[in-house]
């Protein structure tokens, strides 16, 4: 197992030739997104059958976040949240990335948050509303579709949006197997 550390997290790289396994825990931003390549380049060496980005984020910024969700797409990752974690909504973007979305019901379920929108350079300001210029509305939703079903972008959108400092969606697995963000539960 390889390991690499930034600043607010770790990346643990497990490879085989069946499957190998990239863990994120920590925080999405532009030293994870750094990280995440070499990460994923070791993992491209190793020539695995099957890819997983397993999650364990508990904060970001989501223009890395959308970064680092294209990147596991655009290399044929799989996503998993990672077991008894709450996966907000810079780590729900990454997690819509995966061509297969598994959110773990035992031994403890995994929880998507559908949260507010953390200001960063690009989005979101200090407000308890979430407010999107149109800019910025325009790429989360064409990221959400390209990442996920019409439906499914469409209902995952609105409820960032409507995420406040006050109110926050918490969907378990089965919720979220319901909606189409998960593919699956194990």
């Amino acid at each position: 197992m390889t390991s690499y550390t930034f600043d607010g997290g770790r990346i643990e790289v497990a490879t085989s030739a069946q499957a190998c396994q990239v863990t994120l825990t920590g925080e999405i931003h532009d030293a994870t997104v750094r990280r995440m390549d070499q990460a994923m380049q070791q993992v491209a060496q190793a020539r695995c059958q099957e890819k997983w980005l397993v999650l364990n984020v508990s904060n970001g910024l989501l223009g890395d976040a959308i970064t680092l969700g294209s990147m596991a797409r655009n290399r044929g990752y799989d996503t998993q949240v990672q077991a008894g974690s709450t996966c907000n909504t810079p780590c729900l973007l990454a997690f819509a990335a995966g061509r297969t979305r598994i959110m773990p019901a035992s031994p403890a379920p995994a929880r998507i948050a559908f949260s507010q929108v953390p200001p960063d350079q690009d989005f979101g300001r200090t407000v308890c509303e979430t407010e999107l210029s149109r800019a910025q509305q325009l790429t989360l939703t064409r990221y959400l579709r390209a990442m996920l079903p019409s439906n499914t972008a469409t209902t995952v959108y609105q409820k960032i949006q409507a995420a406040t400092c006050r109110n926050t969606d918490v969907y378990g697995p089965d919720q979220a197997v319901v909606i189409g963000l998960a593919t699956g539960t194990r």
